[in-house]
C-alpha cells in the first residue's frame, strides 16, 4: 500500500470546516444571537482560511489535479513563506482560531471542524511534510516525468502495389 498524505486529507477537512464556519456565522447573524460577535469571528476566519487551503500542495508522488483558479493564491501562500508552509505552524493556528468558534451554538460544529482540521495537520507535522506549490514548475516539459507526446508522422508509409489481376 502507497503512503497517506496527511496533508491533502487536512487541507480539505479545513476547506469543509471553513465553509461550516461560515454558515454558522451567517445562522448567527440572522437570528440574531446574543453574542453576535463570535458570528462576525467565524465569517471572517472562514473567509481566511478559506484563502489559505484553497492552493492545494503538489502531491509526494503523481501528479496534482489543481483547482480552478488556484495560480494566483498559490503565490499569495507562497510568499507567506515558512509561516504558510509549515504544517505544524498550520496545526498551533488552527488550534487558536478553534476556540472562539465554541462559544456559541451556531459556530460549535465548525470550531470542532477546526480541532480534528488540526489533529490532520499536527500527524502531517510529525510526517515531515511541507507544503509545495502546485502548477508554478519550472523545469522544462523534456525533465518532467510522465509520458511523451509524440509528433505525428509527416508522411504516410509506404504501401503494397494494388493487384487488379484477379
Amino acid at each position: 500500500m502507497g503512503k497517506i498524505e496527511w496533508s491533502m486529507w487536512a487541507n480539505e477537512q479545513a476547506l469543509a470546516s471553513s465553509a461550516v464556519v461560515v454558515l454558522g456565522g451567517i445562522v448567527t447573524l440572522a437570528g440574531k444571537f446574543k453574542n453576535y460577535q463570535f458570528g462576525i469571528y467565524g465569517i471572517c476566519v472562514g473567509v481566511l482560511v478559506e484563502l489559505l487551503e484553497y492552493p492545494r500542495s503538489k502531491r509526494q508522488k503523481g501528479r496534482t489535479l489543481e483547482r480552478r483558479f488556484q495560480k494566483p493564491l498559490t503565490l499569495l501562500v507562497r510568499c507567506g513563506g515558512l509561516v504558510t508552509r509549515n504544517y505544524f505552524i498550520r496545526f498551533v493556528f488552527y488550534l487558536i482560531i478553534s476556540v472562539p468558534c465554541c462559544f456559541i451554538l451556531p459556530t460549535l460544529l465548525g470550531g470542532m471542524c477546526f480541532l480534528i482540521t488540526s489533529a490532520i495537520y499536527f500527524v502531517a507535522a510529525l510526517k515531515g511534510e511541507e507544503w509545495k506549490a502546485a502548477g508554478l514548475d519550472t523545469e522544462s516539459p523534456s525533465q518532467q516525468p510522465g509520458p511523451r507526446v509524440l509528433q505525428p508522422p509527416s508522411h504516410p508509409p509506404p504501401r503494397q502495389p494494388i493487384d487488379n489481376s484477379i
